[in-house]
């Protein structure tokens, strides 16, 4: 007679399900096996250039090139891509260099002899990473490995990061070390002494990096105020203020430093101002405005561009740049890909990336590739939201006692570092178009909040292990994970780009207000 007990031990050792370090170190085998397949395989397909990988890729290829280049963010993600090329080579048999100095155009739906394997590779690596830094936050926050494990497979079933993360953009980056800052946002929250200086240069370097790679990383700053707010109970510490601070500004610069430094020679081609000027050519201004100025070029001629004392020159062309850009993205995007942020939570705005034609033998199909969220994600993660805000305006305004502290000031914490985010991008929406992909990191920071919402209703149920609770959680949770693995097989079409027909595609839209462009 077969033995189940044994059986077991040969599928899953005993000791893996006894030890609870054991355990967690499965559990995050199990999150980078999955995240693997989801973020990392294959990365390099389509070998089409999309959305914004027309402007980054050329940034990254800049860099090899020691040409200056000017972009509307901070360079380290760009860092990150040129890194990659670095590492494999994959186009060492074509003339990049002599793409860029004639202005050639680089991609477009023609040809496919530029390999993404190089630019495309830290992004997904990082898509990869951030499964890792999630899955960690839960457990630091819920102290519980298997339901950590449960909602990470919110982030690695997330159709929308999927496609973002696989291109050679800048967001799995900001989103890595924005993650990570949470995270040690946490360990020096946890610790019960008093965090020392050292703790908070790390934080603020770490903090340094995120905004390093986009300017909207600011918002961390909120975690660096929450934190001393709680270790020193209303008191200021100007030590502690001015070594993050320094910290963060240090790492920022040291980052301008290195871009600078690799930046030594200007070109004078139809490139010179990057690929933005095809966009914004009806700006005349923004010809003028932007570019190396005098002090700059004669910096460069000089050979001085390693000079740290004379590093504000260029720096300060780059932020006239930045500034330049932003001012004349119009606030209506004629492509009409670009929406409100207040209707983000909820989905709208999907983009087409690509669209690519295939003909079969009796009808023609087209390749979709897609930013569209999983529905069944966005749902739990704006309902998290509202019963953040719902907890926490009780709790002050009609004095309902808190059960769960700890959980309480985690869960004020993260709505309000949510908060802080989406005011910062309404703010920016006034000045210029914006789109869906910026909802990704406050997308995460509902996850997480999912987890403390869920968390601080049912403490008691899981400390006290309570069978009939386990019974129904069970079955939600069966219910919940068969919609929802329905639902990311159902968009997975448009996340992996595979052929469809015109009612094929118009037949998968889940959710009526998600336009897809479905091409006849």
């Amino acid at each position: 007679m077969l033995n189940i007990r044994k059986l077991n031990n040969i599928i899953v050792p005993s000791f893996i399900l006894q030890n609870h370090r054991v355990r967690t170190v499965f559990c995050c085998i199990i999150v980078l096996f999955i995240s693997y397949f989801t973020y990392f395989h294959d990365y390099y397909k389509p070998d089409k250039a999309f959305f914004d990988e027309h402007y980054y890729v050329i940034q990254a290829e800049r860099y090899i090139y020691r040409i200056v280049s000017f972009d509307g963010n901070p360079p380290l993600g760009k860092m990150f891509m040129a890194l990659g090329e670095l590492l494999f080579h994959p186009n060492k048999e074509l003339d990049i260099k002599n793409r860029l100095e004639s202005g050639a155009v680089f991609f477009n739906k023609t040809t496919s002899d530029f390999s993404f394997v190089g630019v495309r590779f830290f992004p997904s690596l990082f898509g990869i990473l951030n499964g890792l830094l999630l899955f960690m936050i839960f457990y630091k926050l819920s102290r519980n490995n298997l339901l950590s494990l449960l909602l990470s497979s919110l982030y690695l079933f997330e159709n929308s990061s999927i496609v973002h993360f696989r291109a050679a953009m800048l967001d799995s980056t900001l989103i890595f070390f924005s993650l990570l800052t949470v995270f040690y946002f946490i360990v020096l929250y946890e610790n019960k002494k008093e965090n020392t200086l050292k703790s908070y240069f790390i934080f603020g370097c770490v903090s340094g990096l995120a905004v390093s790679t986009k300017l909207i990383g600011v918002v961390l700053t909120v975690l660096f105020f929450f934190l001393l707010f709680k270790e020193l109970k209303g008191r200021i510490s100007l030590k502690k203020v001015i070594v993050y601070f320094s910290s963060l500004i240090l790492m920022f610069f040291t980052i301008y430093y290195v871009h600078i430094a690799l930046g030594a020679k200007v070109l004078k081609g139809p490139l010179y101002t990057d690929l933005n000027t095809q966009v914004y050519e009806y700006d005349a201004s923004y010809k003028s405005k932007t570019g190396p100025s005098k002090e700059y070029m004669k910096m460069i001629d000089d050979g001085d561009i390693y000079n740290p004392l004379k590093m504000y020159i260029p720096i300060k062309s780059y932020f006239i740049h930045m500034v330049t850009v932003q001012s004349v993205v119009p606030k209506e995007d004629p492509t009409l890909i670009s929406s409100s942020p207040l209707l983000w939570p909820i989905g709208m705005g999907n983009i087409t990336y690509l669209t690519l034609s295939a003909f079969s033998y009796d009808q023609r199909d087209y390749q979709y590739l897609s930013f569209q969220g999983n529905p069944v994600n966005w749902a739990l993660g704006i309902i998290a939201v509202l019963a953040s805000v719902v907890l926490i305006l009780a709790s002050s305004v009609f004095r309902l006692k808190i059960s769960e502290m700890r959980l309480y000031k985690y869960l004020f914490v993260f709505t309000s570092l949510y908060v802080s985010y989406m005011i910062a991008v309404v703010i920016i929406s006034t000045k210029r178009a914006l789109y869906l992909h910026t909802y990704l990191f406050p997308l995460f920071l509902s996850f997480i909040l999912v987890l403390l919402i869920f968390s601080y209703l049912f403490e008691q149920q899981i400390i006290r292990r309570d069978r009939l609770f386990y019974i129904t959680l069970s079955f939600m949770v069966g219910l919940i994970f068969y919609t929802y693995f329905y639902t990311y097989s159902y968009i997975y079409p448009f996340t992996s780009a595979k052929g469809q027909s015109y009612l094929e595609c118009e037949e998968s839209r889940l959710v009526y207000f998600w336009e897809d462009w479905c091409q006849r």
